[in-house]
């Protein structure tokens, strides 16, 4: 009760604040300024901040394309909160989401969203505004962007407090896209229900390898996402990239690192199974970049370069959101044929199916800049710092950027599932995979897979033991599915999102992170019906 009582002050005492905070702006006309800028950019925002600084654009000249609301609450009870940015006399056939704060160390997409609804708040980008809704999530990751520490992102060039890299919980919200065990990430995918964004950004800072770049980027990792949809966003990649080299004077390439990795023969030479180069990450729907593009809409990340100034990445991940906004804005037709057009295939059944067996794709040989940095070392309790130095100089090399999937298995007619565990429910429910329940006994011609093996590591991840399983299709055969089976239909809109969370094959699966394992005797839970 006590916690209770000392909440509710805490939101009276801030709702005071933001009030006083917005008269104030209202009598003076004057923007507000964000956290780093009214600290020569040595400080990033807390929470307060965020909101004090959101309620006091709302007086300005054009304050009312904001609107104000929560996405939904953190673990520890704290609100996700979003800015709404629209304008009411224009017609909007498109929309977009921006998330900044996932790893609440990487601090300057929560900054550069702030900016962004001060610039919309005062009238500017109104071409856009013709034509998109947008929504900002400044502060996705509250609970961790509240834990403040000295050293949370060592290295990083400023500032020197941040809040921490997972949530109350201890998980990384951008591993989190196919369990969603936190209540940030089931609160992302009701906004995602509810808002069905063509374009959806996750803005963060890499702190991996030396590079010449101001910013890199990915799109969709994922092999199973539509082709269309794939293409569409490297084209929108590409015409970011040419607007922040031309428009701001940013450089800017796809996310990765340099690395020496084992080839696995499908396009290096026989005497040389490894290949140094420029490596991307990964392709697992457990990245919500990877998970939200199989909605059959375009997902991007953004990732600032941490060796930077701070303002520098303010300023860099500000642009590169500004030209992905005005990219979809100029591919409007495309985008939305595009969507359409891969829904209707998946409804159809015309698709091809969905991807396992994954591996990097060929190289390409590209320039890329490769960079230096100097190293301030930590004193008077500041912690060491990696800073740019110079742009970097170009080199030709492989480059890595994409993944193929080695084996791919059409989507049956639907999936059944006999005995469907409370926790697959409600996944499927927080997914927007649509399913029913059998109402009586029902005869149905099935796939089944036999488990002849399974392999978990020793160690736990992320509150789980990560299951991979081997075995065999054995052919189709005639079921008799019981009443209260679950059955999802394949031809509906989110097949793809069915399809990873449900096939053994699944590289990224509700199998993968244990929801299935119970019901996993000899073979797998999930039917497949023909």
């Amino acid at each position: 009760m006590r916690r209770a009582v000392t909440l509710a002050v805490h939101v009276l005492v801030l709702a005071t604040a933001v009030c006083q905070v917005a008269a104030q702006a209202a009598a003076t006309a004057a923007p507000p300024r964000t956290t780093p800028e009214r600290a020569d950019f040595t400080e990033t925002s807390r929470l307060a901040d965020v909101e004090a600084f959101l309620a006091a654009c709302l007086p300005l000249s054009h304050g009312n394309r904001l609107k104000l609301a929560s996405a939904g609450s953190s673990n520890e009870g704290r609100p996700l909160r979003l800015v709404k940015v629209r304008r009411d006399d224009a017609p909007k056939p498109l929309r977009a989401l921006v998330i900044g704060n996932i790893h609440a160390g990487e601090v300057e997409g929560k900054e550069a969203l702030q900016l962004l609804a001060r610039e919309f708040a005062l009238g500017g980008h109104d071409e856009l505004l013709q034509r998109i809704e947008v929504w900002l999530l400044p502060v996705y990751n509250v609970d961790g962007n509240e834990a403040v520490k000295v050293g949370n992102r060592a290295g990083q060039n400023g500032p020197d407090a941040t809040g921490q890299r997972p949530n109350a919980q201890g998980l990384d919200l951008n591993r989190d896209f196919v369990k969603a065990d936190a209540p940030e990430t089931r609160a992302l995918l009701a906004t995602m229900a509810a808002f069905d964004p063509h374009l959806f950004v996750d803005l963060h800072t890499t702190n991996g390898s030396y590079h010449g770049y101001h910013l890199t980027y990915a799109p969709s990792l994922s092999p199973s996402v539509d082709p269309e949809i794939a293409r569409l966003s490297r084209a929108l990649l590409d015409d970011a990239q040419t607007a922040m080299r031309g428009d701001h004077g940013f450089a800017t390439f796809d996310y990765g690192n340099f690395e020496t990795r084992d080839w696995d023969g499908s396009g290096a030479p026989a005497s040389d199974p490894k290949v140094r180069g420029w490596w991307t990450y990964d392709h697992r729907a457990r990245y919500c970049v990877n998970g939200f593009a199989l909605r059959n809409r375009v997902a991007i990340l953004s990732e600032a370069y941490s060796n930077l100034d701070f303002a520098g990445r303010i300023a860099a991940t500000r642009a590169f959101v500004l030209c992905l906004l005005q990219g979809l804005v100029a591919r409007e037709a495309e985008t939305l044929a595009a969507g359409a057009a891969a829904d209707k295939r998946l409804m159809t059944g015309e698709t091809a199916g969905f991807g396992f067996d994954t591996v990097f794709a060929p190289p390409e040989r590209l320039p890329v800049l490769v960079g230096a940095v100097d190293t301030i070392a930590a004193k008077d309790g500041k912690p060491m710092r990696h800073v740019r130095k110079g742009d970097g100089a170009a080199e030709e090399m492989p480059v890595v950027r994409a993944f193929v999937a080695r084996q791919r298995r059409e989507l049956p007619r639907a999936w059944a599932l006999p005995e469907p565990p409370a926790e697959v429910l409600e996944r499927l429910r927080w997914h927007g995979v649509a399913f029913t329940v059998l109402a009586s006994q029902t005869q149905a011609t099935c796939e089944r897979f036999a488990v002849t093996q399974k392999k978990k590591p020793k160690r736990p991840y992320q509150g789980h033991q990560e299951l991979a399983l081997g075995g065999t299709w054995e052919p189709a055969t005639q079921f008799t599915l019981p009443k209260g089976t679950l059955w999802i239909d394949a031809r509906q809109r989110f097949a793809r999102v069915a399809a990873t969370l449900l096939e053994p094959e699944s590289e990224d699966s509700l199998s993968t992170w244990n929801f299935l394992e119970g019901a996993t005797g000899e073979h797998y839970p999930v039917l497949r019906v023909r």
